[in-house]
């Protein structure tokens, strides 16, 4: 299971210091804090709770708020592709569930993990990607696959493995 606590992370905390010095005290700054350590680390450690509680005077609560309402948020690294899962109305009716089911099953991740254990891939369950004429739609990073069946979408998350193989070699 690929997230905070099962890696080993080894966060610096030195330049989440620098940036919430430079917002001391604005409880109002934590937004754009919080946008800055994600930018910084790629995510938002919970590492970094007690720093920005010191300088900023919010709460854990309070950041968590934040981090939980905008979903562009991330608690835990994320993979090097994403894959937007489609959930809409004609997604669903079209097998989205399925496909989720049978890429999460591909990846070995648990229904409640969102990155991959090697955190090659993270999967976002999505609202709508808004191409339901070609529903069930999945997006692997910008690119856009429809009309799949659950086959198709490992197939073209094998694709992107072996793709990736290759890089390393």
């Amino acid at each position: 299971m690929a997230n905070e606590s099962s890696l080993k992370m080894n966060i610096d905390l030195t330049q989440t210091e620098q940036i919430c010095k430079f917002h001391q005290g604005r409880k109002g700054d934590l937004l754009i804090v919080l946008q800055k350590v994600q930018a910084l680390y790629g995510f938002v450690p919970r590492d970094i709770f007690p720093v920005v509680i010191r300088h900023l005077g919010v709460t854990s609560s309070e950041i968590y708020g934040v981090l939980t309402f905008y979903n562009r948020f991330h608690l835990s690294p994320r993979g090097k592709h994403t894959i937007r899962a489609c959930r809409g109305t004609a997604c669903h009716f079209n097998g989205s569930l399925e496909i989720l089911e049978k890429m999460r099953e591909h990846l070995h991740m648990a229904h409640n993990q969102d990155t991959s254990a090697n955190t090659l891939f993270s999967i976002e369950e999505v609202a709508c990607l808004g191409a339901c004429g070609i529903a069930p739609v999945i997006m692997v990073d910008e690119e856009v696959y429809g009309k799949l069946e659950p086959e198709g979408a490992v197939e073209i998350i094998s694709r992107c493995e072996e793709a990736e193989k290759g890089k390393e070699g």
